[in-house]
């Protein structure tokens, strides 16, 4: 079975998830008191942040530019499961609803740490330059 190219960040399941776990925190973190908009501040920006810097990585110019913007992937995913944690500690969230996003950030930052490896071997193999895509004007 040939595998498919990637054109676009949005096909790519790792992106998907961290999409959608976003998406959660922001439904999930809804009914926080007032005291702690700043705790869901937070939460929604270091999330959101994940998909950001995957998308700015994806369409960077070198590997090497790309891997930098997942490790900042890989931070903020953990920064967002310190939150969680936090927020199910101090009664914001619920231990269930924590609990999944928990697992949720667990596989995907697991997905993200492969798609990582597997990026810094093709660079030791090949080097900085990223394959080519095809372009927009053809």
């Amino acid at each position: 079975m040939e595998k498919r190219k990637i054109e676009r960040v949005e096909e790519m399941p790792v992106f998907q998830a961290c999409m959608a776990l976003a998406l959660s925190i922001e439904k999930n973190s809804r009914t926080f008191a007032p005291d702690f908009n700043w705790l869901r501040s937070q939460m929604l920006r270091s999330s959101e942040s994940v998909c950001a810097n995957m998308t700015e990585g994806f369409y960077s110019q070198y590997s090497t530019e790309y891997l930098q913007a997942l490790y900042r992937c890989r931070r903020e995913g953990q920064e967002t499961m310190t939150h969680v944690r936090y927020a199910m500690a101090i009664k914001q969230m619920s231990d269930e609803k924590g609990l999944g996003l928990s697992k949720g950030y667990d596989s995907a930052l697991t997905q993200l740490a492969s798609l990582i490896a597997s990026i810094e071997r093709k660079i030791r193999e090949r080097g900085k330059a990223k394959a080519e895509r095809p372009s927009d004007s053809s």
